[in-house]
């Protein structure tokens, strides 16, 4: 009994339709590392955050008299720009932007699995953080003690930043497009987006709503969900591709029967 099987394409390895996404990204992701590093780091925030919460080695005086210098030095200009960083990475242009990303990443691949790759980076620190904040619960910066709060937002809590935890996941979203293009190119995405993450925190600090430490820690988070989360979906968008690519085999062949009717047989 023979059984035939679709022979791979020579374009493609054996199994999949279409080339891995990010293959730079793959080329030094480890599993195992990365997966520890991102869940340490995870561990690490929150522990952090409860210990700041709970009064622990002075950190919340410290933060409270960064701010309270921050809001004695506002300028005009600063001030009228850190508004608007308030505004463009809020819940409501902050998921136009995703979504605006998104969908310019399937018209330009044309790869579904790419453009949820990007909508997954870029979404992830930010969930990822409102969800830290129901565990830390850490109270934002009381407007009363500041010389001059732009925006004041006393029903919602601080840490860590919300805004800045969406920068950061946008950040590496683009990042991880520019991976594998050319080096100067990847360093100078990686450098502006790197200072675009930086001026998003300083200006969650600079209207009087979040203190330093959030900021720091919005970043530390981001990227440690990334870290965790990305090597196990390639994986699985890997798995996915090799059950769609492989061609499952033609059946066995019939036994050759007589063509001609056997006379003694009675026909039904």
């Amino acid at each position: 009994m023979t059984v035939l099987h679709r022979p791979p394409s020579p374009a493609l390895p054996r199994g999949r339709t279409a080339p891995p996404l990010f293959p730079a990204v793959r080329a030094v992701i480890h599993d195992r590392t990365w997966a520890v590093g991102g869940a340490t780091g995870i561990t690490g925030v929150v522990v952090a955050g409860l210990l700041i919460t709970s009064g622990a080695g002075g950190v919340s005086e410290v933060d409270l008299d960064l701010v309270q210098h921050v809001s004695r030095a506002h300028l005009p200009v600063l001030d009228e720009a850190a508004l608007l960083v308030d505004r463009l990475f809020g819940p409501q242009l902050g998921a136009a932007l995703v979504l605006l990303l998104t969908v310019a990443v399937w018209v330009v691949s044309r790869r579904a699995a790419a453009a949820l790759t990007v909508l997954g980076v870029a979404v992830g620190p930010w969930a990822a953080a409102e969800l830290v904040k129901l565990v830390v619960q850490r109270d934002r910066p009381d407007p009363g003690l500041l010389a001059d709060p732009l925006i004041v937002e006393p029903h919602s809590f601080s840490f860590p930043s919300g805004h800045t935890a969406l920068a950061t996941g946008l950040a590496l979203a683009i990042v991880l497009l520019a991976a594998g293009q050319r080096r100067a190119l990847v360093v100078i995405v990686t450098g502006a987006a790197s200072a675009a993450v930086a001026v998003v925190g300083l200006s969650r600090v600079w209207v009087g709503v979040h203190y330093p430490s959030d900021t720091v820690a919005s970043v530390a988070l981001g990227c440690s969900v990334v870290a965790l989360a990305l090597p196990s979906w390639l994986r699985l968008l890997d798995h996915l591709d090799d059950r769609r690519g492989a061609a499952p085999p033609v059946g066995p062949s019939a036994p050759n029967f007589p063509t001609t009717t056997d006379p003694g047989r009675t026909r039904a």
